[in-house]
């Protein structure tokens, strides 16, 4: 079964000053499919995540979402065109509540907060719902991941982008996002993943680019990216060195 292109970015360039640390780099994400962005830190996949959500100046490049050129969109048009970012850590609001925290994910489309859209959170993860009059504060570390994940999710995103959503939790923690990001694809939420678990992305994913100093060198199947020598030599052999 085809897979309907829904991101398609072209030429993507990215410098901090006169430092070009993303070198023109080309890649889609298909409707529906779980695609993971691999490599080693200062590879540059944050930046790529960043740029396309409108957190940084582009040097040059197109970014288009469906036929939507967002190429020169500030972040609120990208979020109400349908791309979502979840940032690396918690980033979540302590001082408020678990439920207004996953209100302020709906006020993009919906400026007062659309409280329909609690009850299929709380579906999917049960454990904030038990907690939703707490402070975000009183989370566990986990916790409060999984409110960040929630809060990108309630959003109802076209593109979830995922950086490093694992960073720090316990193994059952991650087991546990993964799981439910695995049931957005198969509602037909396109996902994007940087991730350093690299067994844990692989296993999930459906598509694999291969990101190595701000190029992409590998692209394919886990199966595929399992068999290539980039992976090893763009992550896990710089990881051993």
């Amino acid at each position: 079964m085809s897979i309907s292109t829904l991101l398609q970015v072209e030429g993507l360039t990215v410098a901090y000053s006169k430092a070009e640390v993303v070198h023109g780099i080309s890649f889609t994400v298909g409707s529906g499919e779980f695609v993971t962005l691999l490599g080693r830190n200062g590879a540059g996949k944050s930046t790529v995540l960043h740029a396309l959500s409108g957190l940084i100046p582009k040097r040059s490049g197109r970014i288009l979402l469906g036929e939507e050129n967002l190429s020169n969109a500030d972040p609120l048009r990208i979020v109400k065109a349908g791309i979502i970012q979840v940032l690396e850590g918690h980033r979540i609001f302590g001082n408020l509540s678990v439920e207004d925290n996953l209100l302020l994910g709906t006020i993009a489309k919906h400026p007062r907060g659309d409280r329909e859209k609690l009850a299929n959170i709380y579906d999917l993860f049960p454990e904030l719902r038990e907690r939703r009059l707490e402070p975000a504060a009183a989370l566990s570390g986990g916790q409060q991941q999984i409110l960040a994940v929630a809060q990108g999710v309630i959003g109802e995103p076209k593109l979830l982008i995922l950086d490093e959503p694992s960073s720090g939790l316990a193994p059952l923690v991650i087991d546990s996002i993964l799981s439910v990001i695995r049931q957005l694809v198969n509602r037909g939420v396109a996902i994007l993943l940087v991730e350093q678990l690299v067994e844990k992305a692989l296993h999930h994913a459906d598509k694999v680019y291969v990101l190595d100093a701000g190029r992409i060198v590998g692209c394919g199947t886990p199966a595929e990216i399992y068999e290539q020598n980039t992976l090893r030599t763009a992550y896990l052999g710089a990881a051993q060195s």
